[in-house]
C-alpha cells in the first residue's frame, strides 16, 4: 500500500503541480501561487485524458492502449515543464513558503485538523452506492477484458456504445491511474481518490476565500473552518453536496459539483474581467472540457453556470467580447452535446 501511495503522490499531485506551475509562469503571472497550478496542472491531465479516450472509444482501441498513450504524453508534458520552468521552481518555493508563514498559527492548526480528520474518515471507511455500478465497476471491466465500452456494468457485451455515459469516461481514468500505481480499481476509488478529490475541493475553497476576503488570512481560515464543519454536519440527505466530496469523492458527479463549478466561480470572481484576462479564457476552456471527462451533466451544467456569469459580466462592464469569449470555450462540449444527439 506504500507503494500505491507514493506512485499515487507522483501521478495526482507532483505530476499536477510542476505542469501548473510552468502554465502560470509561461503566462507571466506574478502570483505563482502553486495552489492554483496545482488546480491547472489536474484538469490538464483530466482534459488529455479526455481529448485522447473519445476517439480511442469509438475506433474501438483496447484499454491499455489508451492507458500507455495518455502516459507517455503526461510524462513527456511533466519533462518538459520542468526543463522550460527550471530556473523559476526555487523563487516560486520561496515565494510560497512566504506566504505560508504568514498564516495565523491557531485557526490553520484548527482547520488542518478538520482536514485530517476528513481525509482520515474518507481514506478508512467506505461509501457504497448504486452509482459504483458505473464508476467502479466500468473501471474494472476494462481492466480485466481490456476493453472501452464493449462490456456493461454486469460484464455483457453492449449491442451499441452507451451514449449516456460514452462521452464522460472517468471510470477509465480510474482505471488507468489504478494501473499505475498497482492497485484495483475499487481501492483506488474508495481509499485513495477521496483523499486527493477533498485536497483539491478545498483548494478550491480556499482560493474563493482569498478572492472574497482580499487575501485577508484570518478570513480565509474562518471561512475554512467554517466549511468543514458544514461538510462534516451537512448530511441532510444522500444527495447533499457534502456527501458528493466527503462520502463520494471518487464519483464524477461529485468532482463535477466540488470541483468544476467552484472553480469556474473562482476564475470569475479572481480574474474574468481584469485587463489582462486572456489567460484565464483558456483556463476556463481547460475546464469546461475537462470536465466533460467526468460525468455526462458536465456537457451542459458547466456551461449554463459560467454563461450566467458571463451575462452578468456582460451588463456589469458593458462588454459584449465576453460572451463571444465564452462561446469559444463551450466548443468541446458544444461539440459533444451535438454528436450525442445525433448517435441517439
Amino acid at each position: 500500500m506504500l507503494k500505491a501511495l507514493l506512485l499515487s503522490m507522483i501521478w495526482l499531485i507532483i505530476i499536477p503541480c510542476f505542469i501548473g506551475l510552468y502554465i502560470i509562469t509561461y503566462a507571466k503571472r506574478k502570483n505563482k501561487n502553486i495552489l492554483l497550478a496545482y488546480i491547472i496542472g489536474i484538469l490538464i491531465e483530466f482534459l488529455v485524458f479526455q481529448i485522447l479516450a473519445i476517439p480511442f472509444t469509438f475506433l474501438r482501441f483496447s484499454f491499455h492502449s489508451l492507458r500507455i498513450t495518455w502516459t507517455i504524453f503526461m510524462i513527456m508534458i511533466w519533462i518538459v515543464s520542468i526543463v522550460l520552468n527550471r530556473k523559476n521552481l526555487k523563487s516560486i518555493a520561496v515565494e510560497n513558503l512566504k506566504k505560508i508563514k504568514e498564516m495565523p498559527k491557531i485557526l490553520t492548526t484548527a482547520f488542518l485538523l478538520l482536514l485530517i480528520f476528513q481525509g482520515y474518515m474518507s481514506f478508512t471507511y467506505m461509501y457504497e452506492d448504486y452509482d459504483d455500478s458505473n464508476f467502479v465497476a466500468k473501471a474494472t471491466i476494462a481492466r480485466d477484458t481490456d476493453t472501452l465500452f464493449v462490456y456493461n456494468d454486469i460484464g455483457e457485451k453492449n449491442d451499441s456504445f452507451p451514449i449516456r455515459y460514452v462521452f464522460s469516461p472517468f471510470p477509465y481514468f480510474t482505471a488507468t491511474v489504478s494501473e499505475l500505481v498497482d492497485i484495483h480499481p475499487a481501492i483506488m476509488a474508495h481509499t485513495i481518490f477521496p483523499v486527493v478529490f477533498l485536497g483539491m475541493g478545498y483548494i478550491i475553497f480556499y482560493l474563493i476565500g482569498s478572492s472574497l476576503f482580499k487575501d485577508d488570512k484570518k478570513k480565509i481560515m474562518v471561512f475554512m473552518i467554517f466549511l468543514s464543519l458544514l461538510y462534516i454536519f451537512g448530511k441532510y440527505t444522500r444527495y447533499a453536496i457534502f456527501v458528493r466530496l466527503l462520502g463520494r469523492a471518487w464519483q464524477g458527479k461529485s468532482l463535477l459539483a466540488n470541483i468544476i463549478l467552484p472553480f469556474i466561480i473562482y476564475l470569475f470572481l479572481e480574474f474574468i474581467g481584469e485587463e489582462k484576462d486572456g489567460f484565464y479564457w483558456i483556463v476556463l476552456f481547460i475546464t469546461l472540457w475537462a470536465g466533460d471527462l467526468l460525468s455526462s451533466m458536465a456537457i451542459f451544467l458547466p456551461l449554463i453556470a459560467s454563461g450566467i456569469l458571463v451575462v452578468l459580466y456582460t451588463i456589469k462592464d458593458k462588454n459584449i467580447k465576453y460572451i463571444l469569449k465564452w462561446i469559444l470555450c463551450c466548443i468541446p462540449s458544444l461539440v459533444y452535446g451535438i454528436m450525442y444527439l445525433i448517435i441517439k
